[in-house]
């Protein structure tokens, strides 16, 4: 799912690439976000990348 954000497109384009419903994608990136202590995509994006994760 980060590396799907990372790409730069839409919630749609992503949700489409995982097969999963976009109010699913919204939910799971809002988790990524809880856990990673960030508020918005580019800031998920930056952590991965300075954790590794990415």
């Amino acid at each position: 799912m980060l590396r799907e954000i990372a790409s730069g497109g839409t919630n749609a384009e992503a949700a489409a690439r995982l097969f999963i419903s976009e109010t699913t994608l919204t939910s799971h990136l809002g988790h990524v976000f809880d856990k990673l202590g960030v508020g918005d995509r580019a800031a998920a994006v930056r952590v991965a990348f300075e954790r590794g994760l990415l």
